[in-house]
């Protein structure tokens, strides 16, 4: 019965999932070099550029596109490409150089607080000595290429915009200096604010010393005027005892 029933399994028909043609199992055979073929299709990375074939796609995603996760902020990543541009340019937690460092502006900054970083003394110091230099490296080269200015150079557009520009430039100069200053200013007199407290919260404890020992003058004061009321209440008695 055993043999039967083999026999039967193996001459059963199945049907070819691509072309619907219909074969004995017998006469199926396994295409064992499918695998090795598979391994050398080209295809394209789902991630980036690359190409190649089938067999080295998972040594280019180990390479180019692990589990990556930003050490600042806790976001993945699964380019390379990706987080080091995330790290470049967006990570709000990264802590960055100023980009007036060559002028003086040396401190690192979290990118998320570089606004507040734009309005801090030395960063407004450091604008003011880049504009300057900017300015004077401009006068200079104006002064090496000078000459008379024509009708027609009068009246270029450019020229103009751009002593406009110079203007404008001028003018923020002086506006960031009176900023300083009044930055400079205020942090005198939030300093001289702070001694000036300081020096009243170091006087407090003998002012509340001083308040409890007049405190307990004007009780003994009360005191004195209470045994004095009744000394001269008793005295006019004695006197109303007298009279009569």
């Amino acid at each position: 019965m055993w043999p039967s029933t083999v026999s039967n399994m193996f001459r059963r028909e199945i049907t070819c999932p691509q072309c619907q043609t219909k074969v004995l199992r017998t006469e199926v055979h396994l295409d064992r070099g499918f695998q090795n073929e598979m391994k050398t299709l080209l295809i394209v990375c789902y991630w980036c550029q690359w190409d190649g074939i089938l067999d080295n796609y998972q040594n280019h995603l180990d390479e180019s596109h692990p589990n990556l996760t930003c050490e600042y902020c806790g976001e993945q990543f699964n380019s390379t490409n990706n987080f080091n541009e995330h790290k470049v340019s967006t990570c709000q937690k990264i802590s960055v150089e100023c980009l007036l460092k060559d002028f003086g502006c040396n401190e690192r900054i979290i990118r998320a607080n570089m606004k507040e970083h734009y309005m801090t003394e030395q960063h407004q110091k450091s604008l003011s000595k880049c504009i300057r230099q900017f300015l004077s490296h401009d006068s200079d080269r104006r002064i090496d290429t000078g000459c008379p200015r024509t009708t027609t150079e009068s009246y270029n557009p450019d020229t103009i915009q751009f002593e406009e520009l110079h203007g404008a430039l001028n003018i923020l100069v002086g506006g960031i200096e009176a900023l300083a200053n009044d930055a400079q200013r205020l942090s005198n007199e939030s300093l001289q604010a702070q001694v000036t407290l300081q020096t009243l919260e170091e006087q407090l404890p003998g002012l509340k010393l001083s308040m409890e020992e007049s405190n307990g003058f004007l009780q003994g004061v009360n005191c004195n005027l209470d045994i004095l009321k009744q000394d001269f209440t008793s005295l006019q008695e004695k006197v109303n005892d007298l009279q009569c």
